[in-house]
Protein backbone atom coordinates (compact mmCIF):
# COMPACT_ATOMS: atom_id res chain seq x y z
CA UNK A 1 0.00 0.00 0.00
CA UNK A 2 1.21 2.96 -1.03
CA UNK A 3 2.29 6.22 1.04
CA UNK A 4 -0.06 8.51 -0.63
CA UNK A 5 -2.99 6.06 0.11
CA UNK A 6 -1.98 5.41 3.57
CA UNK A 7 -2.41 9.21 4.03
CA UNK A 8 -5.58 9.66 2.25
CA UNK A 9 -7.29 7.40 4.20
CA UNK A 10 -6.25 8.82 7.51
CA UNK A 11 -7.52 11.98 6.37
CA UNK A 12 -10.83 10.59 5.07
CA UNK A 13 -11.09 8.72 8.80
CA UNK A 14 -10.01 11.96 10.47
CA UNK A 15 -12.83 14.00 8.42
CA UNK A 16 -15.63 11.23 9.47
CA UNK A 17 -14.48 11.30 13.48
CA UNK A 18 -14.87 15.66 12.90
CA UNK A 19 -18.45 14.99 11.14
CA UNK A 20 -19.50 12.31 13.88
CA UNK A 21 -18.56 15.30 16.82
CA UNK A 22 -19.99 17.91 15.06
CA UNK A 23 -23.39 15.54 14.20
CA UNK A 24 -25.97 15.70 16.79
CA UNK A 25 -27.31 12.22 17.51
CA UNK A 26 -30.68 13.24 18.82
CA UNK A 27 -31.35 15.32 15.74
CA UNK A 28 -29.84 12.60 13.48
CA UNK A 29 -31.70 9.98 14.94
CA UNK A 30 -35.24 12.08 15.01
CA UNK A 31 -34.34 12.88 11.46
CA UNK A 32 -34.23 8.97 10.84
CA UNK A 33 -37.68 7.94 12.55
CA UNK A 34 -39.40 10.92 10.08
CA UNK A 35 -37.83 9.34 7.05
CA UNK A 36 -38.97 6.05 8.06
CA UNK A 37 -42.48 7.37 9.16
CA UNK A 38 -42.76 9.19 5.43
CA UNK A 39 -41.13 5.55 4.22
CA UNK A 40 -43.74 3.66 5.76
CA UNK A 41 -46.79 6.43 4.64
CA UNK A 42 -45.36 6.06 0.91
CA UNK A 43 -45.84 2.26 1.28
CA UNK A 44 -49.23 2.77 2.93
CA UNK A 45 -50.31 4.63 -0.18
CA UNK A 46 -48.99 2.21 -2.36
CA UNK A 47 -50.96 -0.39 -0.59
CA UNK A 48 -53.84 1.48 -0.84
CA UNK A 49 -53.48 1.84 -4.67
CA UNK A 50 -52.75 -1.84 -4.94
CA UNK A 51 -56.18 -2.65 -2.84
CA UNK A 52 -58.06 -0.03 -5.51
CA UNK A 53 -56.30 -2.07 -8.30
CA UNK A 54 -57.46 -5.42 -7.08
CA UNK A 55 -61.39 -4.06 -6.58
CA UNK A 56 -61.15 -2.72 -10.16
CA UNK A 57 -59.62 -6.01 -11.66
CA UNK A 58 -61.99 -8.32 -9.68
CA UNK A 59 -64.85 -6.17 -11.40
CA UNK A 60 -63.83 -6.39 -14.69
CA UNK A 61 -63.24 -10.41 -13.91
CA UNK A 62 -67.05 -10.44 -12.66
CA UNK A 63 -68.56 -8.77 -15.71
CA UNK A 64 -66.34 -10.59 -17.91
CA UNK A 65 -67.99 -13.90 -16.05
CA UNK A 66 -71.34 -12.95 -16.30
CA UNK A 67 -70.81 -12.01 -19.68
CA UNK A 68 -69.33 -15.62 -20.88
CA UNK A 69 -72.63 -16.93 -18.95
CA UNK A 70 -75.16 -14.93 -21.20
CA UNK A 71 -72.73 -16.35 -23.73
CA UNK A 72 -73.24 -19.74 -23.20
CA UNK A 73 -77.26 -19.32 -22.94
CA UNK A 74 -77.04 -17.87 -26.26
CA UNK A 75 -74.85 -20.38 -27.84
CA UNK A 76 -77.53 -23.34 -26.42
CA UNK A 77 -80.22 -21.56 -28.08
CA UNK A 78 -78.15 -20.90 -31.35
CA UNK A 79 -76.98 -24.50 -31.38
CA UNK A 80 -80.53 -25.67 -30.61
CA UNK A 81 -81.99 -23.80 -33.52
CA UNK A 82 -79.66 -24.91 -36.02
CA UNK A 83 -77.86 -21.52 -36.46
CA UNK A 84 -74.04 -23.00 -36.80
CA UNK A 85 -73.28 -19.45 -38.39
CA UNK A 86 -74.41 -17.38 -35.09
CA UNK A 87 -73.26 -20.29 -33.12
CA UNK A 88 -69.67 -20.40 -34.93
CA UNK A 89 -69.44 -16.58 -33.92
CA UNK A 90 -70.40 -16.74 -30.43
CA UNK A 91 -67.63 -19.71 -29.60
CA UNK A 92 -65.21 -16.97 -31.49
CA UNK A 93 -66.97 -14.64 -28.88
CA UNK A 94 -66.79 -16.58 -26.13
CA UNK A 95 -63.19 -17.96 -26.67
CA UNK A 96 -62.04 -14.17 -27.12
CA UNK A 97 -63.90 -13.56 -23.77
CA UNK A 98 -62.97 -16.25 -21.63
CA UNK A 99 -58.98 -15.26 -22.75
CA UNK A 100 -59.33 -12.08 -21.25
CA UNK A 101 -61.43 -13.84 -18.49
CA UNK A 102 -57.86 -15.87 -17.64
CA UNK A 103 -55.69 -13.22 -18.08
CA UNK A 104 -57.50 -11.12 -15.76
CA UNK A 105 -57.64 -13.86 -12.96
CA UNK A 106 -54.06 -14.29 -13.43
CA UNK A 107 -53.59 -10.19 -12.84
CA UNK A 108 -56.12 -10.58 -9.79
CA UNK A 109 -53.93 -13.58 -8.12
CA UNK A 110 -50.35 -11.38 -8.67
CA UNK A 111 -51.86 -8.19 -6.95
CA UNK A 112 -53.31 -9.98 -4.71
CA UNK A 113 -49.92 -11.54 -3.50
CA UNK A 114 -48.17 -8.41 -3.81
CA UNK A 115 -50.95 -7.22 -1.55
CA UNK A 116 -50.12 -10.00 1.12
CA UNK A 117 -46.58 -9.39 0.76
CA UNK A 118 -47.23 -5.50 1.16
CA UNK A 119 -49.36 -6.17 4.26
CA UNK A 120 -46.67 -8.09 6.17
CA UNK A 121 -43.52 -6.05 4.62
CA UNK A 122 -45.34 -2.82 6.09
CA UNK A 123 -46.23 -4.29 9.55
CA UNK A 124 -43.18 -5.58 10.28
CA UNK A 125 -41.84 -2.15 9.58
CA UNK A 126 -44.42 -0.55 11.68
CA UNK A 127 -43.34 -2.92 14.50
CA UNK A 128 -39.57 -1.95 13.91
CA UNK A 129 -40.45 1.91 13.51
CA UNK A 130 -42.31 1.78 16.92
CA UNK A 131 -39.38 -0.22 18.40
CA UNK A 132 -37.05 2.64 17.56
CA UNK A 133 -39.41 5.45 18.75
CA UNK A 134 -38.73 3.48 21.87
CA UNK A 135 -35.15 3.13 21.55
CA UNK A 136 -34.65 7.07 20.20
CA UNK A 137 -36.84 8.11 23.14
CA UNK A 138 -34.84 6.58 25.60
CA UNK A 139 -31.86 8.09 24.12
CA UNK A 140 -33.12 11.69 24.20
CA UNK A 141 -34.00 11.07 28.00
CA UNK A 142 -30.73 9.67 28.41
CA UNK A 143 -29.05 12.35 26.89
CA UNK A 144 -31.55 15.37 28.92
CA UNK A 145 -30.25 13.34 32.32
CA UNK A 146 -26.33 12.87 31.44
CA UNK A 147 -25.85 15.33 28.32
CA UNK A 148 -22.29 14.45 28.41
CA UNK A 149 -22.27 11.19 28.29
CA UNK A 150 -23.83 10.90 24.32
CA UNK A 151 -21.18 13.30 23.59
CA UNK A 152 -18.86 10.31 22.65
CA UNK A 153 -14.85 10.68 23.82
CA UNK A 154 -13.28 14.00 23.93
CA UNK A 155 -11.43 14.87 20.82
CA UNK A 156 -8.97 17.85 19.61
CA UNK A 157 -7.58 20.52 21.20
CA UNK A 158 -10.51 22.23 22.81
CA UNK A 159 -9.00 23.67 26.54
CA UNK A 160 -11.92 21.55 28.35
CA UNK A 161 -10.85 18.47 27.17
CA UNK A 162 -6.97 19.20 27.91
CA UNK A 163 -5.49 16.80 30.64
CA UNK A 164 -3.31 18.94 32.88
CA UNK A 165 0.12 18.09 33.40
CA UNK A 166 1.97 16.85 36.12
CA UNK A 167 3.56 20.33 36.75
CA UNK A 168 0.33 21.71 36.68
CA UNK A 169 -1.37 19.57 38.96
CA UNK A 170 1.78 20.40 41.52
CA UNK A 171 1.26 23.93 41.53
CA UNK A 172 -2.12 23.58 42.01
CA UNK A 173 -1.87 21.72 45.08
CA UNK A 174 1.25 23.94 46.05
CA UNK A 175 -1.65 26.77 45.12
CA UNK A 176 -4.05 25.06 47.83
CA UNK A 177 -1.63 24.72 50.49
CA UNK A 178 -0.66 28.14 50.39
CA UNK A 179 -4.08 29.71 50.36
CA UNK A 180 -5.31 26.57 53.16
CA UNK A 181 -2.17 28.36 55.79
CA UNK A 182 -3.38 32.08 54.90
CA UNK A 183 -6.72 31.31 55.66
CA UNK A 184 -8.28 32.13 51.77
CA UNK A 185 -9.80 30.22 49.53
CA UNK A 186 -8.14 28.91 46.45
Amino acid sequence: MGIMSRLYRLCKADAHGVMDQLEDKELLLKQYLREMEESLEQKQARLARTGATIRQVQGDLDLRREELQKLEKDLDLAVGKGKDDIARMLIRKRRTIQGGADLLAQRLQYLTDEKSHLEETLERQRLQHEELKVKVAGFCRQAELHPFETMGPPTGEHPAWKMPTEEEIELELLQRKQSLQTGGAP
